[in-house]
């Protein structure tokens, strides 16, 4: 049984450790565009969800609402998104993307699609396998309902 204290032995080291390396990677190619990881994220959202709210646009990035407010004003400031005024009949905001953020957002595609071309790549024919076991975890993690598990190949053995 692998041991949740070794870092050399456990899941959510490996998990944490590849995420942490992704994110400070693609920090560091998405300089070249003025960006972070998480702006990156909240641009493409807005290109494929125009008006989406503030609280939906922290929930798919995975932060907090204040983290995601700091991110747009970020964004706003830089001149990448708009968003609209409240009214008495809104409660929400809706947040579009500017030219200058659509045409940020095309010059960092590039870049994220070479991770995620990387990551596809590493992972093979098991890419769907491994995809559905990343969902099952995190809806166990958040106490969602998990989805039925894929046929899968047996895994391989672990080295020593």
């Amino acid at each position: 049984m692998a041991s949740h204290a070794n870092p050399e032995e456990s899941l959510g080291f490996a998990l944490k450790t590849l995420q942490q390396t992704l994110r400070s990677r693609m920090d560091a190619a998405l300089t070249e565009a003025g960006l972070t990881t998480p702006q990156y994220l909240v641009l493409a959202l807005l290109e494929d969800h125009p008006g989406i709210s503030n609280s939906e646009l922290a929930r798919r990035s995975a932060v907090a609402a204040p983290t995601m407010l700091r991110i747009l004003d970020a964004l706003a400031k830089a001149g990448y998104i708009e968003r609209a005024d409240r009214t008495p009949q809104l409660r929400t905001r809706g947040t579009t993307l500017t030219s200058s953020g659509r045409n940020r957002l095309a010059q960092a595609s590039a870049t994220v699609e070479e991770f995620e071309n990387l990551l596809r790549g590493a992972a093979g024919a098991d890419e769907a396998v491994i995809f559905a076991w990343l969902r099952t975890c995190t809806d166990l993690l958040t106490g969602a309902p998990a989805a039925p598990e894929p046929e899968t190949s047996p895994a391989p053995e672990r080295r020593r």
